[in-house]
This record gives structure tokens, C-alpha cells and sequence, in this order.
């Protein structure tokens, strides 16, 4: 009896001294140095680790700041900024395999590297030394033991290859090809699979607004939508220079900073780029030139991809003799939006966006302005609501219903499903439903308040019959038709209802219980790369995320629904800021990440957090060569 017993004592202590050496090496690994000496440096800095994922930076000068935000990037962000590097480089297959060749060949197609290389060149002097600054320090975050052994390098085998100041233009340029509209996916192959890929689109669903509070303040509140990425996506950084104090939003790998705020004005830009052009052309009025791009498979092949572009233009196909189709784009010039960004953490609008279209909010102490043309535009009162869909008008008319508030109304009421509410439900009022299942449907539907709620029942049952309906041809304006026409859609009406609840029973069980919101339609995030290539080692613990769905493309919160025919994008960040004032608050799901052998965990809680100036949970401090 003593054997067996001292057997699995034996054992167990093993086990824990295992662990215990597997928890060392995993701290080892993953926590920073104390202590960083970065070259090109002009004074020490320090950067704060502060609660919710949030950077505190102090330094003497804008450029040592940016280099530690450099650091930062690298540090908290190696994979995915190397990952989107790799993508705007063309040179996935050397990674991957021949499964992204169609996606290099486009980026070589749409000649991100040249152009990237290109803007660099043509940067001003002073961005030229910014960007420099920044590339310095993300460089050496590269170079740290905790960046090149993250579990994603380690598993795929990946060197890490030096960061040079251009590749950060051509993230940028890549994310502004993301933010193509879907109308060019047909006239650019690859265009779709490339987003699908790199789990970022969508970025359509982000909006803005600015509203009174109850102390007669404005609050200005940004959301943005990018897609099914279950990373983090945007870091948040409270900076501290000697004469000014910024709150960013910043995109890892570049210095983009979409939304933000100096200690005078608050601003947020519509992730939505200048819109492209086709074209058709005879050849002979252009001034074409032919180029080539070479690039590498693993397996030591090579392809080339020859080009036809003159300026802003690229010839995407001969449509007949003489005759080209073109894409006008201004992403195929060497530009960059580097000096906007900059002009804003400088309080100025005076530098034009050249990539994206630079729509978007400006909020001061004295009110607020539009900046550009946002595609929405909507009164509310005092304030203003912008965004790119016509469901953000129905947000606008949601928000006008509702009191001021000091935080922004986490509300899941749809106006617009109360309005076809109204007009749809009458016609199954005579509805005589052949079965239970049916019936019981129908009382739900009818007693539902139109709000997508996760518990709510009623939002599955109406969203997918809507989606029946329009895809029979449907209509939503039944008063306005003729008698005749009124009659056979309050027929179609009612089959298609019926179908809707045949779906759900099938899909979702019989027991309507069961037919959730947040069941019917959870927020799946997923990790690029391992949801494409199963095969790859690990692809249990990189598995898709899967959280309660809630909200709607219609409410203030926001969620996916089927009626939207793309693909479910529920990653989302929110902030908000007063002014007067210079408060920050963020709110995001947020990625609780559990290496530890086991797959990565994700907690459904929403957290808030304030940038501002707290104890800090770690310091760490870099120092000039």
C-alpha cells in the first residue's frame, strides 16, 4: 500500500516542479527588462505599465516619446504588427507556403512595397526623423528574448528580419487597402481573402458622435468595428511631454493615432479612405509603364507578376483591342498620411490625408467641427452623429430619444426594428399557424420591445424572418403598395415566417429557450493564420474565441446581425473623452491571454478604464546609448 502511495507522491512533486519550472521560464520569457538602453535616444524615458492594458510614456521630446511608443508596439505587439509587416511586404508565401501566394501577388499587384519605399523618401524632414525615432524602438523591442520566443514565432519557426523605417508606411498602406469598399472585391481578386486573412474588415460600422452631458459639457464618443481579430487591435498610450500631456489611440507597427487627445482638443477620424476610381481607357491616351515584381516560396520557387500602372492608375485588365480598365487610387502614388497624424498631436489640421479621406470630429472647450465629408451626417440637437451606413441613422434618431448622460448609453433598442415592427407584424395577424412551435413564435414576436438584448428571443425570431422575407424579394413599405401587391407580400410574409422558425428549430433545437440572441448569433474572434491553416502545430490552443452575442448594427451597443450579408464583425473599441476637460475613458472586451498549457481563454466582461495618471503596475526605463 505504502509503494503506491509513494508512487503518486513521487509523481505529483515531479508534476508541480515541473509546472513551477514551466511558470519560470513562461515570466521569464514574457516580462521586459527593467532597464533598455535604445541608441539615437536625447534623454531617458519612462514607460508605465498602468491597469486595462494602457501605456503611460514620460520623456523630455516628442522624439524620444515616440520611440518609446515604438518600444511599446514591439513589446506588446510583435506578432501581429510582424504579421501585417509580412502582409504589406508581399512575401507571406516565404512564411506560409503557397496558400498566401494570391495575397502577395496582389500586394505586388497594387505596388505597396515600392510606393511605401517610395513615401519615405518624399516624407518631410522632420517626419522623416520622427519615424526614424519610433523604427529605433521598436526595433529593440524586436531584439528582446521576450519578443523573439513568443509562442507564435516559436511554433511557426520565424526569424524575426530588422524593422526598417518604411515597412511601418507600408502597415499603413495596408490597412488603407483594407478599407477599400467592398464594391471593388470583384475588380481585385485576393481583395476579400486578403481581409478574411488577416481577420480585418468591417471598419465601415465605426462611428462617432458628440452629445451634451447633464452638466452642459459635450462628450464626444468613438467606436471602432475592424473585424473578428481576437488580438488587440489599437493600443492606448497617455504620453507626457514638458508641454503638453496627449491621450492616443494608436495602431501597432505604425504612427497612426485614429483617435486622441491634447490637453486643448479631442479629435476622431472615420477609419474610410478617398474613394477609388474605374475607369475604362484607351491605351494609347496613357502613359503606361511596364514593371515586374519577383517574389519567393518556401520551397526555393519563385514567381513574377509583371504590371501595367502610370501615376495614380494601375491597369487591371484588356478589355478589348486598345482599350484598358483601370483603378485610380491614391494609394498606388507614393504618399503617406504620416504628416496628418502628426499636424494633430501638434493641435493643427493644416497637413491633408492622403490615404484615408480624413473624415471625422474635432472637439475643443468652445463645441466641435467635422472635419472632411463624413458619408453620415445626423443632427442631435447640440451635436452631431457620423459614420458611413444608413443603419448610423438609425442610432442618431435612438440617441435623440434618450436624456443626456454623463457616460455614453449602453442601449440595445433598435428604432428601426420598432418601425418594421409596426408595419410588418399586421399582416400575421391573421396568421393561422399550423403547429405549437409556431404559434408560440409568433406570441413572442408580438410581445418583444425590439431591444437586442442577449436574453432576447424575440430579436433571433425577427431577424432571421426579416432575412426570409428580403431574400424572397420583400419589402418593408406595405402601406405604400397597391392592394394587389399588399396582399401578396402579407402571403409572403407569413411563408417566410414560417421558414424562419422552421431554421431556427433546426438549427437551434425545438426549445425556444434556446433561441437566445446571444445564442443564435455569439461573437466568434479568431487568430490569423491558424483559423486558415489547421494543419499548424498548436491549432487547438489558437482556436476561435467564442462569446454571447448582443447588440445589433441598428442599437447604440453595438453587435452583427444576419440582415447585414457579410461577415459577423464583432471586435470592436470604444472610448469617450468631455470637454471641457481632458479625461480618456476606454471600453473593450478584453483578452485575458492563459499560455500556460492551454489554449487561450477570453473573458466576456466589458472593462473601462480611465487614461490618466495612476500607479503604475511596472516601470520600465530606456536610456540614450
Amino acid at each position: 500500500m505504502k509503494r503506491p502511495l509513494l508512487l503518486i507522491a513521487t509523481l505529483v512533486t515531479g508534476l508541480l516542479l515541473l509546472l513551477g519550472g514551466y511558470r519560470y521560464l513562461i515570466r521569464e520569457v514574457e516580462t521586459p527588462p527593467a532597464h533598455r538602453v535604445v541608441s539615437g535616444l536625447q534623454a531617458a524615458v519612462a514607460i508605465e505599465e498602468l491597469p486595462g492594458h494602457a501605456v503611460a510614456i514620460r520623456a523630455e521630446n516628442l522624439n524620444d516619446a515616440l520611440a518609446a511608443l515604438g518600444y511599446v508596439h514591439g513589446l506588446r505587439h510583435g506578432w501581429p504588427l510582424l504579421l501585417w509587416r509580412q502582409a504589406a511586404l508581399g512575401r507571406q508565401a516565404e512564411w506560409f507556403g503557397a496558400a498566401p501566394v494570391p495575397l502577395d501577388s496582389l500586394i505586388h499587384a497594387l505596388l505597396v512595397p515600392e510606393q511605401a519605399r517610395a513615401a519615405y523618401e518624399h516624407l518631410p524632414q522632420h517626419a522623416r526623423a520622427l519615424l526614424d525615432s519610433y523604427t529605433r524602438g521598436l526595433q529593440t523591442a524586436l531584439q528582446e528574448r521576450a519578443v523573439r520566443l513568443r509562442d507564435e514565432l516559436t511554433l511557426l519557426q520565424i526569424s524575426v528580419a530588422p524593422w526598417l523605417p518604411w515597412h511601418s508606411l507600408a502597415v499603413e498602406r495596408l490597412l488603407a487597402l483594407l478599407m477599400l469598399p467592398d464594391t471593388l472585391d470583384a475588380a481585385l481578386p485576393g481583395l476579400s481573402a486578403l481581409r478574411a486573412w488577416l481577420h480585418l474588415y468591417g471598419f465601415r460600422h465605426s462611428l462617432a458622435w458628440v452629445r451634451s452631458t447633464p452638466e452642459g459639457t459635450r462628450q464626444l464618443f468613438m467606436r471602432y468595428v475592424y473585424g473578428d481579430l481576437a488580438l488587440p487591435f489599437l493600443q492606448e498610450v497617455l504620453l507626457t511631454l514638458p508641454d503638453d500631456t496627449l491621450r492616443l489611440v494608436t495602431v501597432p507597427g505604425t504612427l497612426s493615432f485614429p483617435a486622441g487627445r491634447t490637453t486643448r482638443r479631442a479629435w476622431y477620424l472615420l477609419p474610410h479612405v478617398r474613394p477609388p476610381a474605374l475607369e475604362e481607357r484607351p491605351r494609347r491616351t496613357l502613359a503606361l509603364k511596364s514593371t515586374y515584381a519577383r517574389f519567393r516560396l518556401p520551397d526555393g520557387d519563385e514567381r513574377l507578376l509583371r504590371r501595367e500602372h502610370g501615376g495614380d492608375a494601375l491597369v487591371l485588365a484588356e478589355v478589348a483591342p486598345d482599350t484598358v480598365r483601370l483603378l485610380r487610387w491614391a494609394g498606388l502614388a507614393p504618399v503617406s498620411d504620416l504628416p496628418a497624424w502628426l499636424a494633430l498631436l501638434a493641435d493643427s489640421t493644416a497637413a491633408t490625408f492622403r490615404l484615408l479621406a480624413g473624415d471625422g470630429l474635432l472637439l475643443t472647450d468652445e463645441g466641435y467641427r467635422l472635419l472632411g465629408q463624413p458619408p453620415v451626417v445626423e443632427p442631435l440637437g447640440a451635436g452631431v452623429l457620423i459614420g458611413q451606413t444608413d443603419w448610423h441613422r438609425w442610432i442618431a434618431r435612438r440617441l435623440r430619444t434618450l436624456p443626456p448622460s454623463t457616460t455614453p448609453p449602453d442601449d440595445a433598442v433598435s428604432t428601426w426594428a420598432q418601425e418594421q415592427l409596426a408595419a410588418l407584424l399586421p399582416a400575421l395577424d391573421t396568421l393561422a399557424p399550423p403547429d405549437s412551435l409556431t404559434r408560440e413564435a409568433y406570441t413572442l414576436l408580438r410581445n418583444w420591445n425590439a431591444a437586442y438584448d442577449a436574453a432576447s428571443i424575440g430579436a433571433t425570431i425577427f431577424d432571421h424572418w426579416l432575412f426570409r422575407y428580403r431574400q424572397r424579394g420583400g419589402t418593408s413599405a406595405l402601406r405604400e403598395l397597391p392592394d394587389s401587391l399588399r396582399l401578396i407580400h402579407a402571403r409572403l410574409l407569413a411563408a417566410t415566417f414560417r421558414e424562419a422558425v422552421d431554421t431556427l428549430a433546426h438549427r437551434l433545437g425545438p426549445d425556444l429557450n434556446l433561441w437566445r440572441w446571444e445564442r443564435a448569433h455569439p461573437r466568434r474572434l479568431a487568430f490569423p493564420v491558424w483559423s486558415h491553416l489547421p494543419d499548424l502545430p498548436a491549432a487547438t490552443r489558437y482556436a476561435p474565441l467564442v462569446l454571447p452575442g448582443e447588440g445589433h448594427p441598428s442599437t447604440i451597443r453595438w453587435g452583427y446581425s444576419p440582415l447585414l450579408q457579410e461577415r459577423p464583425t464583432p471586435a470592436f473599441w470604444e472610448g469617450w473623452t468631455i470637454a471641457p476637460g481632458t479625461s480618456f475613458y476606454v471600453r473593450r472586451l478584453w483578452p485575458e491571454v492563459d499560455r500556460f498549457l492551454a489554449r487561450y481563454r477570453f473573458s466576456a466582461r466589458v472593462t473601462v478604464t480611465a487614461l490618466r495618471e495612476t500607479a503604475p503596475l511596472r516601470t520600465l526605463r530606456l536610456t540614450p546609448h
